[in-house]
């Protein structure tokens, strides 16, 4: 059965195998390792809390891991259901992250995330 990674407003963005999480295309984006995900070029995203991708307070270590190999590509297991009546917990997704370059796109003023 597949489990999917959700944004926080409710709606699929991908899905998980093993340890990596890939878009709904099949595409692998990133890795979880407890909490933590990682994009592929080791990069720090956020955290893996309640099936989405957060920028959540950590008091542990988030530093940057070394790049891993990209897994395969897979082949999309279908859109999922979106999860009605979601909690809000505070915290601003960053799923958008796992894709290369997007670190950059909440720049030094955070607007993206304000805008989210």
């Amino acid at each position: 059965m597949t489990m999917y990674v959700y944004h926080a407003d409710g709606h699929p963005v991908g899905f998980l195998f093993s340890s990596f999480i890939h878009d709904l295309e099949g595409t692998p984006l990133g890795r979880i390792l407890g909490s933590h995900v990682y994009r592929l070029d080791g990069v720090y995203v956020g955290e893996f809390h309640k099936e989405t991708v957060v920028a959540k307070p950590v008091l542990g270590n988030t530093r940057d891991i070394a790049p891993m190999a990209a897994p395969p590509r897979l082949q999309s297991p279908g859109i999922s259901f979106s999860r009605r009546g979601l909690v809000n917990y505070g915290y601003p997704d960053v799923f958008h992250r796992l894709y290369d370059g997007a670190q950059e796109l909440d720049g030094p003023t955070g607007l993206a995330l304000a805008a989210e």
